[in-house]
């Protein structure tokens, strides 16, 4: 696997331009061969550089409502389609993008910001959303607080990938989670300071035995807004190399799982853009891990444990009136499925099976009757000549279809069923499902019988532009 690490530059407040800039960096690194395009915090529609240079603590400040107004509206909402463009070009070649972004969060109001890593998969699907945990010092007068949503790894080519935003690469227990997903490669998305990567860059690779690769963001004075007077004083802003025209200096750099640079932070010219390419490779990660895996034989599971809750987290659940108990048509009105019975040949082997593969539980009741239980769903297996219950007319083995819907990816289900030698019937295959399109994959059970994984994906406009300039 090649990732192309991306030091970036943003058009500050311009989500447009900026967008365009990405896309083009997108295409540049699919010429490269690149498999993962990672680019750096809140590069859509930029970093909130000027908090810290205009006194953005000030309360109730004229200027500083300004200039967040213009914020909030070039901020990313995926719902109004702001990364179709992203999307449309991870699609059109074939490569996955991680970008960081100032996202809207729509799900909580639509006013407040969060400091976000979108993933977008090599199909143009957005696939996971993580919300930084705790925006940094002057952040918090900006951003909100994130929760542990997407605080999970990727299957990439084989490798476990997972993402954090700038100070949570030190946060512990932030590097903990992922580690305990099995990472490893560990993108650490920054604004754009060789300061910050400098030394933790090669800390985190040395601790999980994992390539860290640090992307940085560029934000010279030209990318700063003309039309908005509170902000030209960053036009006059000194960063530390003592250049005028440079707000945030870069500073991208890889580091291998010995945690030795492989490529340093003055690869790339201070406030100049370019692309950072590496090719993975599993033994170094092997061969580090023989004396320390951090998640693994050098751990203590019974001593230390670290609980994460991956919900997404709302201020509110809404507990709605009754809804009448009969439907339009004068009909009782059904509220759920309650079981479904599976014509086996075998439940013995059907039931290894399920709960080997799908890790359901078995259940037990009413004498001999044997269920498989998930959450709050059960299968009840019956045989062709059990005649002990009531059951359809001609009940038949491998007659039946089951669509399951889970939160994993379908790289891991992938992969997972690739561990046990299941052949995949059909898919991935993108469809329709009952509360919104569907990106799935069918395979079989030992009696034939059809099963579906299925991943909710948002709903896309059918009008996806086209990636600029193509």
């Amino acid at each position: 696997m090649k990732i192309a690490a991306i030091q970036c530059r943003s058009s500050l407040l311009d989500r447009g331009a900026t967008t365009d800039r990405i896309v083009a960096h997108v295409h540049a690194a699919a010429d490269a061969d690149a498999d993962l395009v990672v680019f750096p915090e809140a590069c859509l529609p930029g970093y909130p550089v000027w908090l810290s240079r205009t006194g953005g603590a000030e309360f109730d400040a004229a200027r500083q409502k300004a200039i967040h107004a213009r914020y909030v509206d070039q901020a990313v909402a995926p719902a109004h389609g702001h990364l179709e463009s992203v999307c449309a070009a991870a699609a059109v070649r074939g490569v996955q993008v991680v970008l960081g972004a100032v996202e809207r969060g729509t799900d909580r109001g639509g006013h407040s910001l969060f400091c976000t890593a979108f993933w977008i998969d090599a199909e143009g699907h957005l696939v996971n959303s993580h919300r930084k945990l705790v925006p940094t010092y002057e952040e918090r007068l900006c951003w909100a607080h994130g929760d542990g949503h997407g605080l999970r790894t990727r299957m990439v080519d084989g490798f476990r990938v997972g993402a954090l935003n700038c100070w949570e690469n030190w946060m512990p227990m932030a590097r903990a989670a992922l580690q305990a997903d099995g990472l490893d490669v560990h993108l650490m998305l920054w604004p754009g300071a060789p300061a910050n990567t400098a030394d933790l860059t090669r800390v985190v690779a040395r601790e999980g035995r994992c390539y860290a690769i640090s992307v940085c963001g560029v934000l010279n004075a030209q990318d700063v807004p003309a039309d908005l007077p509170e902000l030209a004083e960053l036009r006059e802003a000194l960063d530390e190399h003592g250049d005028p025209t440079v707000l945030q200096a870069g500073g991208s750099c890889i580091a291998g799982p010995d945690g030795n640079w492989i490529s340093p932070p003055d690869g790339i010219p201070p406030g100049k853009e370019g692309m950072l390419l590496v090719e993975i490779d599993a033994d170094p990660i092997h061969g580090e891990r023989q004396n320390f895996d951090v998640a693994g034989h050098y751990s203590r599971p019974d001593v230390l444990h670290l609980t994460v809750d991956r919900r997404r987290q709302g201020v509110a659940s809404f507990i709605d009136d009754e809804t009448p108990a009969v439907t339009p048509t004068g009909a009782p009105l059904i509220d759920s499925i309650e079981h479904l019975v599976l014509t086996v040949r075998d439940p013995d082997h059907a039931v290894r099976f399920y709960r080997r593969v799908l890790g359901f539980e078995e259940v037990r009741h009413d004498g001999d009757v044997r269920s498989l239980q998930f959450g709050s769903q059960r299968l009840e297996l019956r045989t062709e000549e059990d005649d002990g219950a009531i059951s359809g007319s001609r009940p038949t083995w491998g007659s039946t279809d089951l669509c399951l819907v889970s939160r994993a990816s379908i790289e891991d289900w992938l992969e997972h069923l690739r561990r046990f030698g299941i052949p995949i019937a059909l898919g991935p295959v993108d469809r329709p499902g009952t509360t919104g399109p569907l990106r799935s994959i069918h395979f079989r059970d030992p009696d034939g019988n059809l099963v579906e994984i299925a991943n909710r994906r948002p709903v896309r406009s059918l009008d996806t532009p086209p990636p600029p300039g193509r």
